[in-house]
């Protein structure tokens, strides 16, 4: 990505979330319920646009923490995305969690346990 701006915006944003099925993440249901998508997964003539999405978030996203672990993190509609923070051409998964599952506290992302 050095070296390009990335033009991106919220509609480009949610253009592409929409595009793909995610996939809930059954191992951390009981502990930090999200969905994610998986770069390798998704149709190749995605793959570059996936990268701008990474950086978009990361440009645009703000920091906070969940647990000990910090991450800059984007909200969009009833959402907010995130990755685990590897270098950008290292990235190949895109997490999303319900805004309504978790409050932001002390800017550190609590789950609100049913």
């Amino acid at each position: 990505m050095r070296g390009r701006t990335n033009i991106l915006n919220d509609d480009q944003l949610r253009d592409f979330i929409s595009s793909f099925t995610w996939t809930y993440a059954k191992t951390y249901a009981k502990i930090c319920p999200h969905e994610y998508i998986v770069k390798d997964k998704i149709h190749e003539k995605y793959h570059e646009r996936f990268i701008q999405v990474v950086n978009y978030i990361r440009e645009n996203g703000f920091a906070a923490n969940y647990k000990s672990r910090a991450g800059k993190y984007y909200i969009l509609d009833d959402h907010y995305y995130w990755t685990m923070g590897a270098p950008i051409e290292e990235t190949t998964v895109l997490n999303r969690a319900k805004l309504s599952d978790y409050s932001l506290i002390d800017n550190t992302w609590e789950w609100k346990v049913d």
